[in-house]
């Protein structure tokens, strides 16, 4: 079994941020399904976050909330109806924080979009049961972090949202040692990396989700038997491994979709999917939208 230590050390993160944004009285920031999980850190009011089938969550100030990807998720000053700010686009040049709703009450955020890999493998946070919710109000550390985030924001100069992504990865690091407490991880892919059997197949999942891969090939890589590896990796991600490779594949169809024009019968096929078909049903049945529905989606986004 590796440390956690040894596992935090061997995790390279980039979050990479979006605008500002605050809500006030009645409205809302919707933040629709992204392609990859996301970060939200509460800068200051109250608030909640209303994501997919899960109980709302309390934000405050401190509050960091991971959302997977693919899931639609929303941030309310409170009250129903109201302003809407739809989506928090990418920082502009002029970098004035966006904001939807009136009111004296209201809630301030800043979000961002997380690059993760271990070991070599890349996207580790697309593939998340729920969403991770921590308080960090208590952390030392984050006052300091707090402040430098609202001046750059406010005075932005050279090097600026440089400093605010590495400080969004510092907000990141807290959470994950929140979450791992005595060494024992509640982040499945966390959880796995720390049982080097069970990442050897994991990490091949995360780094070749397009493979054919099969329980047994897969237990095979783990050096285990299809029982012992099948049993072992359901109790560390709550589901079994082939589930773990559709879904790893339905997150990079999303991928290309939002950063490429290569048609969908080409995006299926590079995913792993023989049957465009069968691709479509299973994309909808993840996103709510046929492919060429979210890609056109993505597409309107990204002119606002």
């Amino acid at each position: 079994m590796l440390s956690l230590d040894r596992v935090l050390d061997g995790l390279v993160v980039d979050v990479e941020p979006f605008a500002l944004c605050e809500v006030r009285g009645e409205g809302r920031l919707e933040v629709g399904c992204q392609d990859r999980a996301t970060l939200h850190y509460v800068i200051a009011g109250t608030g909640a976050f209303r994501v997919a089938a899960w109980p709302d969550i309390s934000a405050k100030a401190g509050t960091v909330v991971i959302i997977p990807p693919a899931v639609p998720h929303r941030l309310r000053a409170g009250g129903q109806g109201g302003a809407v700010l739809p989506h928090c686009m990418p920082l502009e040049p002029g970098w004035a924080h966006r904001s939807a709703g009136d009111g004296e009450e209201g809630v301030l955020v800043t979000c961002g979009r997380i690059r993760a890999s271990y070991r070599d493998v890349e996207g580790v946070f697309n593939y998340l049961h729920e969403p991770i919710v921590t308080d960090l109000a208590h952390n030392e550390g984050l006052g300091h972090a707090l402040t430098q985030i609202l001046n750059e924001f406010a005075s932005p100069r050279p090097g600026s949202r440089a400093l605010i992504r590495a400080l969004m990865q510092q907000l990141l690091i807290m959470l994950l040692r929140e979450h791992c407490v005595g060494g024992q991880c509640h982040i499945p892919w966390m959880a796995a990396a720390q049982d080097e059997r069970l990442w050897a197949a994991t990490g091949y999942i995360f780094g070749n989700p397009e493979a054919a891969h099969s329980l047994d090939a897969l237990a095979e890589r783990a050096g285990m038997s299809r029982s012992s590896f099948a049993e072992r990796f359901k109790n560390t991600f709550g589901r079994g491994p082939m589930d773990l490779v559709r879904e790893l594949r339905l997150v990079q169809a999303a991928q290309l979709l939002t950063n490429s024009d290569i048609p969908v019968k080409t995006v299926a096929e590079q995913v792993g999917y023989d049957s465009r078909s069968y691709f479509s049903r299973a994309f909808r049945d993840a996103f709510g939208l046929s492919p060429a529905d979210y890609r056109l989606q993505q597409q309107s986004d990204g002119e606002l």
